[in-house]
């Protein structure tokens, strides 16, 4: 037992070491690690996941009156829609797609604007027998749809970075 807790406790050093990461981690390179956040709803489930994950990768926010010093990202807008896809016999909806849709931009000082619009898509099933498990569930999806869409944006840094 002893023999099996050490090797993994070697494997987990050595892959640490090596510089591995999760595959879907979040990175955000050194031109953004200073950055101005504007929402319109900088309280909402959105605003709070791009700032957990911006403070994880220890990015600093600007002051309001430093806006132009450093680039900025804005959340536009965000919409969380819903349409059947399917139905049961009685004609009442058995099956949605939850579709949520993030409008952003990038703006840095001296260069164009870039644009960034992220979709998430999850089904859900409705029961109309458990009606209050049903709203907890949907609301666990939009929650992790919201973080979901947090990590892409955060990740089309790196392409903005890429582009210049």
């Amino acid at each position: 037992m002893k023999k099996y807790l050490a090797l993994l406790f070697l494997l987990t050093i050595s892959l640490t070491g090596c510089g591995f990461h999760l595959q879907h981690e979040t990175e955000v390179p050194a031109r953004f690690k200073t950055l101005s956040y504007i929402s319109g709803d900088p309280y909402g489930r959105l605003s709070r996941d791009i700032k957990e994950l911006l403070r994880d990768n220890e990015v600093t926010l600007a002051n309001i009156n430093e806006v132009a010093k450093y680039p900025s990202l804005r959340i536009i807008g965000d919409s969380l829609n819903k349409s059947t896809i399917s139905i049961y016999r009685d004609g009442k909806a058995a099956e949605y797609q939850l579709i949520l849709t993030v409008n952003a931009q990038v703006i840095i000082a001296g260069e164009q604007i870039h644009p960034i619009t992220v979709r998430v898509f999850r089904t859900f099933f409705d029961n109309p027998a458990a009606a209050l498990a049903k709203t907890v569930e949907q609301n666990l999806i939009e929650d992790e749809m919201y973080k979901q869409a947090a990590k892409q944006i955060i990740r089309k840094l790196k392409s903005i970075d890429a582009v210049n």
